[in-house]
């Protein structure tokens, strides 16, 4: 297989040098193309700039936009111009329970309507996160690192997980022609006869296996209904592995870890240590593994990434750094500057990851 599609990657934090970074990681890894994904909801306005920024390092690169929540404006004219400019769908980063307590809007939300709408009508995909692991609401069961990042959610501060999660299929009863992804197996694979039923329920949604490597625990606790599960949704199942820029220190080594375990995971049926426990390999059959990793993200976003109109993202950018209602971190104004300029500019040729 000539081709691996990384369906989830990040800069968090960093300026437009690590996107150059970020790409050659994935090329370090293997990847032939990689989807940067915007989490512009965390209140970082350099991230939709970021996207183009990638876009524009490689024709092989796929980027979705985000929302902004500095002022109130129109969802469905933000998602329509990021589609419009190039964009390749829109992620949503709202609810994960810590920006769900900032932000306090929940997945079907009224305001979103006339996006959802927007987006069945255009094609728009999404990538949502929604939730995290069940057990960071219980106060005998987070993780310690989890804890110590301020993941727990059973103070009585965050919304229940039910509640988010309801919320978020309710979203697909209003929208059921809306594509769907949802990053981290939807944060069900303790859940194996729900996630079935949802996934039979809503034809349109799809599942990305970005660890979470408790979903890794799980798939090896019931490993034949999870292999099971891998082929008869085939057609559904994104590869993605969450891997950041900029990252030093520890963390690479966790990044480096963390590729290797998905990859051994999903091609073979050995086992496979995992950070104090043993989980063994799901070894998918050829074809499904090719759904996996290039196949079903292209049906999900396209066959091929599309093309940014430089003409309308540098309209777009320029916005952003005349308009003082963003109050652009001096960060994110040299970030937008310098991808603005790029946009600019011409190129004969493009890099490839």
């Amino acid at each position: 297989m000539t081709d691996w599609i990384d369906s989830h990657v990040h800069v968090l934090g960093g300026d437009e040098g690590a996107l150059s970074e970020l790409a050659a990681r994935e090329a370090q890894f293997g990847y032939t193309h990689a989807n940067f994904l915007s989490v512009e909801g965390m209140d970082d306005a350099a991230q939709n700039a970021l996207a183009i920024g990638f876009k524009l390092l490689s024709e092989r690169h796929y980027a979705f936009g985000g929302l902004h929540y500095r002022f109130s404006y129109d969802f469905a004219d933000e998602a329509l111009r990021l589609w419009e400019l190039g964009l390749d769908g829109i992620k949503m980063i709202e609810n994960k329970p810590t920006e769900r307590l900032r932000l306090r809007f929940a997945q079907d939300d009224a305001r979103y309507e006339r996006m959802y709408g927007a987006a069945e009508e255009a094609g728009i995909p999404f990538l949502l996160h929604v939730n995290d692991p069940r057990s960071f609401w219980e106060e005998d069961k987070i993780p310690d690192w989890a804890r110590a990042a301020g993941y727990f959610y059973g103070d009585g501060r965050y919304p229940s997980y039910e509640t988010i999660l309801s919320e978020s299929l309710s979203l697909l009863e209003k929208h059921p022609k809306l594509r769907v992804c949802f990053a981290h197996f939807l944060f069900l694979s303790d859940d194996f006869d729900r996630l079935c039923r949802i996934m039979d329920r809503y034809p349109n949604v799809y599942l990305d296996v970005t660890a979470g490597t408790e979903m890794y625990c799980d798939f090896s606790s019931r490993h034949a209904a999870w292999r099971r599960f891998f082929c008869d949704y085939r057609d559904r199942i994104l590869y993605g592995t969450d891997t950041c820029a900029p990252i030093e220190g520890e963390d690479v080594r966790i990044t480096e870890e963390l590729n290797r375990l998905e990859r051994a995971f999903f091609c073979g049926g050995e086992a496979i240590p995992l950070w104090g426990e043993t989980v063994y390999g799901l070894d998918l059959p050829e074809e499904v593994f090719a759904d996996l990793t290039v196949n079903n993200f292209r049906r999900f976003a396209g066959e091929r990434p599309r093309s940014i109109d430089r003409a309308r993202a540098a309209q777009y950018l320029d916005g952003r750094l005349s308009d003082p209602s963003f109050g652009l971190t001096e960060r994110e104004r040299k970030i937008v500057e310098k991808i603005m300029g790029d946009c600019l500019q011409k190129s004969d040729s493009d890099s490839i990851i």
